[in-house]
């Protein structure tokens, strides 16, 4: 395979995460049209503890297992990459069992907890996903780190298709036993949609070693990295690593990212746990309370999480290029290049939320959502749009944090920003904001940590923002928000107004970014020689 260059390796990734957000948004409004609100609102109170659970056992992982096998590479050990890859999936599979368990004995305690014991049959329903998600974990870092990309797309691609068609099938075949058993149904899916994807990495693991590791190896590997490091690197030479030296190399760099992972999900099952006892205070009945939060977290989240997931391209991209980097301003350049991809992919999405997002919502869910929670829906994708843009630039600056080495930096930072979004949620949450607090407190968590992680890359790292990237990224917005503006302003259907906007604007912001020179400042029109890796 191609070693590929961050560029290509972001594009490869940013298209299976447009392709793999489409299926998920295909997904989720059947989906709504199944469960109804209520049974919406169930998926997203088991949901949040699935999600704490994956960053605890696997999530992490992948970067962890990129930076060290990005590291091997670049002393020409190949034995210590296979080592490492091996020995990560066996870590992360009995990893992944000891949660299950932990999940299926947990399980009738929890729904007791959130006042509903028929929820304990959806946690069981997803203890297969929490083994198979860390093996597929395994299998993506361990591409990550060789910085191709391909594989990681494309099981993104497959996982999300086989969610769409065995989460609906089971929804559908369930809902008649109850609401309970139509979210269990949906969320049965999603351990299947796992096995698939660990299926097919598995199987191109195996192809493209007996296609073309054994017979390139020495001849392809050797000469690339003689040429990039000075010295030769044949079998007799390579240093021996001992296993447990992987697996210490393997733990210790993986927890703070894991830690730094499990914040977001940890907050929201917080949250999920508290949320009708806190909007109780502010009036609320059980029944509301549940509408209110699975909007929020189900209708509203979903659309903000879809472009800051196509951002993640860029902060995956960017980790094997800063492994072990001693050159400042090559590290400035990747830097300055990431941040520039990421506002230029997530820019015209918050635009869109904010100009159109009455008519988003009404296409979407109209035939699933009251007028009333549309509209509600609408204020809510409004006020919290910015996020879009806080939450990309996040993850660009954690994941140039983890491969420098300042993953304990991403960590504190997040926990000092976690800390007063819970303070938060419990203070507005109870008062007359109601769900609003909610909405509120993640836009402080979203803008505190980008500005703490802004201090100490500025102070510490010395790296310095290149205003001069962003400003035809900013020439073309402004471009871009007039004309979507005014055809917000034109007396035509949500369709008519949306296609319009996508269409006519995405010629025009591209159009902009090419006469302002943004292609040229994100490195888009700069050719690349890339080099042949065999692994």
């Amino acid at each position: 395979m191609k070693k590929q260059t961050f560029l290509r390796g972001v594009v490869v990734l940013f298209i299976a995460s447009v392709i793999a957000k489409i299926l998920g948004a295909v997904y989720r409004i059947p989906l709504t049209w199944i469960l109804g609100t209520e049974g919406l609102g169930i998926y997203q109170l088991v949901y949040p503890l699935f999600s704490l659970i994956i960053v605890l056992s696997s999530t992490g992982m992948p970067s962890a297992i990129a930076k060290i096998t990005a590291g091997y590479l670049r002393c020409g050990n190949f034995v210590a990459v296979r080592k490492t890859l091996w020995i990560s999936i066996i870590l992360l599979a009995l990893v992944g069992g000891f949660f299950a368990i932990l999940l299926a004995g947990l399980s009738t305690v929890l729904a007791n907890a959130q006042g509903n014991l028929n929820l304990y049959v959806c946690y069981l329903g997803l203890t297969p996903a929490v083994v198979l998600v860390g093996i597929l974990s395994a299998f993506r870092g361990y591409f990550q780190g060789y910085a191709y990309m391909t594989p990681t797309a494309l099981s993104q691609i497959i996982e999300q298709g086989a969610k769409l068609i065995f989460g609906l099938l089971g929804g559908y075949l369930l809902i008649g036993y109850g609401v309970e058993y139509g979210a269990l149904g949906a969320l049965l899916g999603v351990s299947v949609s796992e096995l698939v994807a660990v299926t097919f990495m598995a199987l191109f693991f195996g192809f493209a070693r007996k296609y073309r590791y054994y017979s390139a190896q020495n001849s392809v590997h050797n000469t690339y990295f003689e040429g990039e490091l000075g010295y030769s690197t044949s079998n007799s030479q390579l240093p021996q690593v001992k296993t447990s030296k992987i697996v210490k190399n393997l733990i210790s760099t993986s927890i703070p990212i894991v830690l730094s992972n499990t914040i977001l999900p940890l907050v929201l099952f917080i949250e999920s746990i508290f949320v009708i006892q806190v909007l109780s205070f502010s009036g609320q009945d059980v029944e509301l309370a549940t509408r209110l939060w699975g909007i929020n977290t189900g209708v509203v989240n979903s659309l903000i999480n879809m472009p800051i997931v196509l951002a993640q391209a860029v902060a995956i991209a960017i980790v094997p290029f800063v492994v072990g980097e001693k050159d400042s301003e090559r590290t400035a350049s990747n830097y300055n290049q990431a941040i520039s991809l990421g506002v230029a992919f997530c820019f015209p999405v918050l635009i869109c939320f904010v100009l159109l997002g009455s008519e988003i919502i009404e296409i979407l869910y109209l035939g699933s959502l009251s007028q009333a929670e549309v509209g509600l829906a609408s204020k809510m994708l409004l006020f919290s749009s910015i996020i879009v843009l806080l939450g990309t630039i996040l993850q660009i600056q954690n994941s140039m944090l983890y491969g420098l080495g300042y993953s304990k930096i991403a960590l504190s930072n997040m926990l000092i920003s976690a800390t007063v979004q819970v303070g938060l949620f419990f203070g507005l949450g109870s008062t007359s904001l109601n769900i609003w607090g909610c909405v509120v407190a993640g836009m402080v968590f979203y803008f505190l940590s980008c500005v703490l992680n802004y201090i100490f890359i500025r102070v510490k790292m010395k790296l310095r923002l290149d205003i001069n990237c962003l400003l035809p990224i900013i020439s073309g917005i402004v471009l871009l928000s007039l004309f979507v503006g005014n055809v917000a302003m034109l007396p035509l259907s949500p369709w008519a107004s949306i296609s319009i906007s996508i269409v006519g604007g995405g010629i025009l912001y591209l159009y902009s970014l090419w006469i302002f020179g943004g292609l040229e400042k994100m490195g888009i029109k700069k050719k690349v020689n890339s080099q042949k890796m065999f692994y």
